[in-house]
């Protein structure tokens, strides 16, 4: 078996999007308003104008996920791929890419995905009646605020600390 993540280029969007359809096909808590179609052009312009990035398990395309700014905008995985850490390797690689943070929406039916992002230290701040989305499905807005936190934690204990030949200390073994 090998796994492996990368960009996303053109060559990837017809089987990207396979696995887009397939993924929100499988979602019972909301209805697929477009179809197959619309979802292949839909992922070409992903690709064409975002950072798109794919996971392939033994050459094949089994999740994919786009950034966009601070934005996490799309992240799906293949459903006979999931639970099998496909998820967690992209959401690893947004945080890398966006070490600084960043936000996404799901919908609030959504309670695995929901689990998955909290166990990640995802943090909800806006729930919505879902009527800003074309599903027209409840949703929630999280978010991953980053290492910004450890940092300053990190970098407040070495601005304090002073090893300096006046204040260091040397004992001596007989």
């Amino acid at each position: 078996m090998t796994f492996k993540i990368r960009r996303a280029g053109m060559a990837d969007a017809e089987e990207t999007a396979k696995v887009f359809s397939a993924s929100f096909r499988s979602m019972t808590f909301v209805t697929k308003i477009h179809s197959d179609e619309e979802d292949r052009a839909f992922v070409r312009g992903l690709i064409m104008t975002k950072e798109v990035w794919v996971a392939l398990w033994d050459g094949q395309i089994v999740g994919m996920m786009c950034l966009n700014d601070d934005w996490l905008e799309q992240l799906y995985v293949e459903p006979e791929h999931q639970s099998r850490s496909v998820g967690y390797a992209l959401f690893h690689t947004a945080k890398l890419e966006r070490p600084k943070g960043f936000q996404f929406w799901t919908f609030q039916a959504n309670k695995r995905a929901r689990r998955f992002y909290e166990k990640l230290g995802c943090e909800p701040v806006e729930f919505t009646d879902g009527s800003r989305n074309e599903e027209r499905t409840p949703d929630v807005r999280y978010v991953y605020r980053g290492r910004k936190r450890r940092l300053k934690r990190l970098w407040r204990n070495v601005t304090n600390f002073s090893l300096t030949k006046d204040s260091a200390t040397t004992s001596r073994i007989a």
